[in-house]
């Protein structure tokens, strides 16, 4: 339990109304906030960091089964492009963008095509190119994880997230602009991180 609501704490969503309701998503309907509402993204906590929960007993690395065991578990899951739904808007993430990261995190023969069309999502929708090509490089070396090496993988995927985060413009936050792509990045790195501490 004590996991699950740090987990829940760490993707804590602030909208700027409060309202949700059914709306058009990057051409597929889904409930979610209005087109307007801009989707405020709290930095994943690190451990070890300011921002995270610190090191615990064992370290930062203690936690490397369990995060290797969530990374193939994650990228088996996103890579059937199954219904996975956005701990930022509550609402499904189409499951062509979920395929997309379980793609990356599982290496497979389709992970060249679908890095490069989730950086081009990100910088599509005014991401910043080189903030953007930094996070999907970190998610492709997660496809590489083992149980010694998950947990720096993971701290290294979610400080290129939240440096993303901090680089992209407002607008990009917006519920009409932003890329599903980005929903599932996001989808896919809380729980991983929430393993490592």
């Amino acid at each position: 339990m004590k996991n699950f609501l740090r987990i829940s704490c760490a993707a804590a969503v602030v909208l700027s109304a409060s309202s949700a309701s059914a709306q058009v998503f990057r051409g597929t309907d889904v409930a979610g906030p209005p087109p307007s509402v801009t989707i405020t993204f709290a930095p994943l906590p690190i451990p070890g960091t300011p921002n995270g929960p610190g090191t615990g007993p064992g370290g930062v690395g203690s936690g490397g089964a369990a995060g290797f065991g969530t990374v193939t578990s994650i990228g088996a899951t996103f890579s059937g492009g199954g219904a996975i739904t956005s701990p930022a808007t509550n609402a499904p993430i189409p499951a062509a963008a979920v395929n997309q990261i379980g793609q990356v995190l599982s290496g497979g023969a389709n992970s060249g095509a679908a890095a490069t069309a989730i950086s081009n999502a990100l910088t599509g929708a005014g991401g910043n190119p080189a903030a953007a090509n930094a996070l999907v490089q970190a998610m492709s070396a997660l496809s590489g994880a083992t149980p010694g090496t998950a947990p720096a993988l993971i701290i290294a995927a979610a400080n290129a997230f939240n440096a993303f985060v901090a680089s992209a413009p407002a607008g990009f936050f917006t519920a009409a602009n932003l890329p599903p792509q980005f929903l599932a990045l996001h989808a896919a790195l809380t729980p991983m991180v929430g393993a490592i501490r």
